[in-house]
């Protein structure tokens, strides 16, 4: 277990900015990863941001290929086809292999017009691909679990026992999650437990806060400025043996999703929201036993 908690951007929360702002936001902020979105890497040659992310020492950490989810959804990229989908997802996996990161991230999507059998397997037969693909070049996945389905609708996985079930049902109980306090801090009132008793299949856990009262799928805070009580979770990860990054994740409506919140985070500079999201862990870091 380290002293200090490793602190990581995650590019999907920083919309408006390019890679290369992200890596001067994450050195300004006192992050040492950047957890890079494959679809800002663009046409730009893998290896040369394996070595700025280098130059500015930064580890790279839970990637995202540019076509994230197993099935298709209406708020996610990629073509409707699941089988085209599996392939880029898998394509993704040896892109981003070239930047030696930590994990890579990957979700069910949702239900949609299949039943939830058809779902259930469409999906599990896109872990076990992606899972040989990462299996490949050396790397873990990390599988996000969500907290409801609409209306953001990204998954039809919901909870942590959920995820460990799905993934055995896969054949692959391997896998590790990713643990988005955003969406699982609630999700049961055992999650303390929970939290332990998973924790060392942890490898990522993106880091937010829940807004009283949230008006919305994209209302989240920074770490600190919400309810959940973040040192309890940080204590029972440490606890359960988690020694993986913490990844800064806010989605925050400034009005591109309809919802102009005046107080959005995303009104906010965004090399401040780095540096806050990292105040805000490290005091519920030290907060936590």
């Amino acid at each position: 277990m380290t002293a200090t908690p490793k602190y990581a951007l995650c590019e999907l929360a920083f919309p408006d900015t390019t890679l290369a702002e992200d890596i001067e936001i994450a050195r300004q902020s006192g992050a040492t990863g950047l957890s890079v979105d494959e679809a800002k890497i663009g046409d730009t040659d893998p290896k040369e941001v394996a070595a700025a992310l280098r130059a500015a020492g930064l580890q790279a950490a839970a990637c995202i290929p540019a076509v994230m989810s197993f099935l298709p959804g209406p708020t996610i990229n990629g073509p409707d086809d699941v089988e085209e989908r599996i392939e880029l997802m898998c394509e993704g996996v040896r892109k981003l292999a070239v930047l030696e990161p930590t994990s890579i991230l990957c979700l069910t999507g949702p239900q949609g017009s299949f039943s939830l059998d058809e779902a259930r397997d469409l999906a599990a037969d896109g872990v076990r691909r992606m899972a040989a693909a990462t299996d490949e070049v050396g790397l873990p996945l990390s599988f996000e679990t969500f907290r409801y389905s609409d209306p953001q609708n990204y998954s039809f996985i919901f909870g942590l026992e959920a995820a460990v079930e799905f993934l055995a049902e896969a054949g692959r109980p391997d896998v590790p999650l990713c643990y988005d306090i955003w969406h699982v801090w609630d999700s049961s009132d055992r999650i303390l437990e929970l939290t332990q008793q998973y924790a060392s299949r942890i490898n990522v856990v993106h880091l937010n806060d829940y807004r009283d009262p949230t008006r919305s799928w994209n209302d989240r805070v920074l770490p600190g400025d919400g309810i959940v009580d973040l040192p309890a979770i940080f204590t029972a990860l440490r606890a359960g043996g988690f020694d993986g990054w913490f990844d800064l994740e806010v989605f925050s409506d400034d009005g591109r999703w309809g919802q102009d919140y005046p107080d959005s985070v995303w009104k906010l500079p965004w090399v401040e929201q780095a540096r806050r999201g990292r105040e805000g862990l490290l005091a519920a870091w030290e907060a936590s036993h």
